[in-house]
């Protein structure tokens, strides 16, 4: 996951599908309609090289999507971009609903219990079949939190830190 910076990662290109550039992708938002109603996004390759480019045409395709860039012409061309990185920037994000939170909104939060203990800081989520769980750590300490109304009593995201049940009432050893 990504820390708040000027943009967010809304995608991931899967691999190149066809033969006119179009490309597979990996969705990393839940904003219905997002991909169709975006005209402007930065590709990030693995290998750190950015680009500016348009999407010409969004169609949904099994449990991803299909994207035509206009930068890509041919399988060939989407090669070096395999793996990239769809972003956009920051105020072009909607507000979330109330009483939910983008993820990139949480990467960073101090996360202490009820106890006033201090956990540490929330480093990445990772997104399991059953919920998410949140990866905190502090020093050479790391925990997993299960995002769960039942452990994670409150999120402040202006005052950017997060209160949970003590570890004591988790119900299950999750101090790694």
């Amino acid at each position: 996951m990504q820390a708040m910076t000027d943009s967010v990662t809304i995608g991931r290109i899967l691999k190149p599908f066809g033969v006119r550039g179009e490309v597979r992708i990996e969705s990393l938002t839940d904003v219905p309609g997002r991909f169709e109603s975006l005209p402007m996004v930065t590709l990030v390759s693995p290998s750190g090289q950015s680009l500016d480019t348009t999407i010409t045409h969004a169609r949904i395709a099994g449990h991803s999507y299909l994207l035509r860039f206009s930068a890509f012409s041919s399988p060939e061309a989407v090669s070096a971009f395999q793996g990239a990185l769809i972003q956009v920037p920051l105020d072009s994000v909607p507000p979330s609903p109330a009483g939910q939170f983008y993820q990139y909104e949480l990467i960073g939060l101090a996360v202490h219990d009820e106890k006033q203990r201090t956990l540490g800081q929330v480093e990445e989520i990772l997104d399991l079949p059953q919920h998410l769980v949140f990866v905190v750590r502090q020093d050479n300490e790391e925990y997993l939190i299960p995002a769960t109304r039942q452990v994670v009593k409150q999120i402040d995201i202006a005052g950017k830190a997060m209160t949970v049940a003590p570890l004591e009432q988790w119900g299950l050893p999750y101090a790694v």
